[in-house]
């Protein structure tokens, strides 16, 4: 690639008023970049992360970017801050490029910098799975993914992960050991994870890095490890389920070296380089600066109840977190056992919630709870697995805020035992507050550039003021709230022609997390058919209501409140809805799949139905739109009543429902 000759005389006329900085030494060790994005595939348009001294944070900076002699990103300005983006356009063939930054103090002439990394470019997998170094969350099924999970134990139960994934965890992540006679096994949770929509941290230790539960395989050679290792990874590399390959645990305590677990990354990404690979630590937490090269996702499993205080749990993840900012995701491991070995009992209910939320806040993007033991085993109480399922719902509501890259508002405490947190997404600002002690906590909260109104407690379904841009309010021990705040215009409502008969037709009702309000459910022969809200996909507002049905004519049904009817009346029926049929299992042949022998799947069918008196089909794609259908009540019936409106979905598959509308056709016919 040439340079430019226009670039080519700013470059001579440079050296000529500055020949200092063309001669010395360019330092190679101040700045570091890298893309936002461990890889790209179908994105038009990318980002680098440069990662700025925070002596240089306030010079004027002139910054080229480069592959070879093109230059395909620059900026000139002062960056006021220490991660830099820089957008550049993708135009580029699949392959790994060499990416070089040079940047000029142009307020002190003669100093120059220069900073290099790998740009990779691969061809999409509908089931690849991104980090996202900005925010440090994960883009999966090309949508955000907060994972919140847990460890299990092999063999997995046949039920489990239809029992967890009812109460909002979307991971699992199972200790097996990679033996040939139980490939079958694992098989089997796969392909039920990806019925259901959960993912899978797939656990390598057995043939990796090691340690882990029962992970150790006696008699294997250096050789036979990395066969079973190559030939796995090509045995689930391209299943829906798979989220990421877990390669070591606790590499330091098991006398691990970085090298050692880099030679094993390599051969992870060769033959996957789809997929992200992870490492828990422990203590000492930032030995894991070590490990770098041979990780993608950092986790670490502070355990310490009873003995240390659960403030643990966030500094770690705080320390981490400035780490590895812009580099790395950050994800924790919350204790979920006790009564044995060091712990002599399990965390309370309280201290679950204060050590999940403090992750959180100090900046982890991910959860997995060591360790889940159905029903009542790991943990003992079920109250307090009940309230890792509560925080899984409040997690996924608050999605787009947590791993959003808009710049936020600053907060700070006022409550030493209090820490916080902000987030802004599309005009709407939370703060996150948690307790780290014991004791009850009255809060004072302050919010930068706000002075008064009203915020919602997201999980509490009540109103607390703002005023001077202070937020008072009392925390419960160990307690955690989320308070929501619309800094948008609101914009006055519509005067509607006639009115709708179905009650929170948005689902934005979340007076319980995670679900929709003004409705029943109903089976329809899957356990593990799900319906919960997304605040990641809708058509208006924040929500709609995402319905995954695992095997075809097993929907569950949802059964809108009853409104009235009239005898002779019409009645126009209407709803926003899309699907995405990259997640549908045509992969996944078995026994009863409709694909076998060459025939074909069914439809991913919608059904409407308006009680007994009419149904209609549609099959949503991949963009919103708006379906209707028309009823008229017989008359020769009642001359009113009250009925209900059934929305289900017999196809496989997942989709998103958004304004459902039922409105009686009021024109004189």
């Amino acid at each position: 690639m040439k340079v430019k000759p226009i670039i080519a005389f700013v470059f001579i006329f440079a050296n000529i008023l500055y020949p200092d900085v063309y001669s010395q030494i360019i330092d190679s060790t101040s700045f570091s970049i890298n893309s936002r994005l461990s890889f790209y595939s179908f994105e038009k348009n990318g980002e680098f992360l440069l990662h700025v001294p925070p002596v240089m944070s306030q010079s004027n900076l002139s910054i080229n970017i480069k592959i070879g002699e093109e230059i395909i990103a620059s900026w000139n300005e002062r960056p006021g801050r220490n991660i830099l983006r820089l957008p550049f356009s993708i135009n580029l063939v699949p392959s790994v490029y060499n990416i070089e930054a040079r940047i000029m103090v142009t307020t002190s002439p003669g100093a120059a910098y220069r900073a290099t990394t790998k740009l990779v470019v691969l061809s999409y997998k509908s089931n690849e799975v991104k980090t996202d170094r900005l925010t440090g969350g994960l883009i999966v099924n090309k949508r955000q993914f907060f994972p919140f999970g847990f460890y299990c134990y092999s063999p997995v139960y046949p039920t489990m992960p239809e029992e967890e994934v009812v109460k909002g965890f979307n991971m699992m992540s199972p200790y097996q050991k990679i033996m040939p006679e139980t490939l079958n096994e694992r098989k089997a949770y796969m392909d039920r994870c990806a019925q259901l929509g959960m993912k899978v941290h797939y656990n390598l230790l057995s043939v990796s890095g090691g340690g882990g539960v029962g992970s150790k395989i006696e008699g294997l050679s250096d050789e036979e490890k990395r066969n079973r290792l190559i030939a796995e990874i090509l045995t689930f590399r391209d299943h829906p389920a798979l989220l990421g390959w877990y390669i070591s645990d606790e590499p330091t305590g098991n006398k691990i070296s970085p090298e050692r677990l880099e030679e094993i990354y390599q051969t992870v990404k060769e033959n996957d380089p789809w997929h992200p690979v992870s490492i828990v630590f422990m203590t000492p937490f930032l030995s894991s600066r070590k490990y770098i090269n041979a990780l993608d996702i950092v986790m670490a499993d502070p355990y310490p109840v009873p003995v240390i205080p659960v403030t643990i749990v966030g500094d770690v993840a705080g320390q981490l977190k400035a780490e590895f900012n812009g580099k790395k995701p950050v994800w924790m491991v919350p204790q979920a056992f006790g009564g044995g070995e060091w712990w002599g009992r399990e965390p309370t209910i309280q201290e679950m919630r204060s050590m999940t939320w403090q992750s959180i806040i100090k900046g982890a993007t991910g959860i997995q709870y060591f360790v889940r033991q159905g029903p009542n085993y790991f943990p003992k109480s079920t109250a307090t697995w009940g309230e890792c399922g509560r925080m899984a719902m409040e997690v996924a509501e608050l999605t787009p805020w947590i791993l959003s890259d808009e710049e936020t508002l600053p907060v700070e405490s006022y409550s030493q035992n209090v820490i916080v947190s902000s987030r802004l997404h599309n005009g709407q600002l939370i703060v996150m507050a948690v307790n780290k002690i014991n004791l009850p906590v009255s809060a004072v909260i302050r919010i930068n550039g706000i002075n008064n109104g009203k915020a919602v407690l997201l999980f509490e379904n009540r109103l607390v003021a703002v005023t001077g841009g202070l937020i008072k309010d009392q925390l419960a021990p160990f307690g955690s709230q989320v308070y929501l705040i619309n800094l948008k215009t609101e914009k006055p409502a519509l005067t509607a022609s006639n009115t709708n008969l179905i009650k929170d037709p948005g689902f934005e009702d979340v007076t319980s997390p995670g679900i929709p309000s003004a409705c029943y459910a109903r089976p329809g022969g899957d356990r593990g058919a799900t319906y919960f809200l997304d605040t990641r996909e809708h058509y208006e507002g924040n929500h709609s209501v995402r319905i995954i049905t695992p095997e075809k004519n097993k929907s569950v049904s949802l059964r809108f409140f009853p409104f009235t009817v009239k005898a002779g009346a019409s009645y126009t029926i209407s709803i926003r809805a899309k699907s995405d049929p990259e997640q549908r299992l045509f992969m996944l042949p078995t026994e009863k799949d409709d694909l076998l022998n060459g025939k074909k799947q069914m439809p991913q069918y919608v059904e409407i139905l308006l009680g007994e008196f009419g149904r209609a089909r549609f099959v949503p794609d991949k963009e919103w739109r708006r379906y209707v259908t028309f009823v008229t009540i017989p008359v020769d019936t009642l001359a009113s009543f009250k009925t209900n409106l059934i929305l289900k979905m017999p196809g496989q598959g997942v989709a998103w429902f958004d304004q459902v509308k039922v409105m009686e056709d009021t024109k004189k016919r």
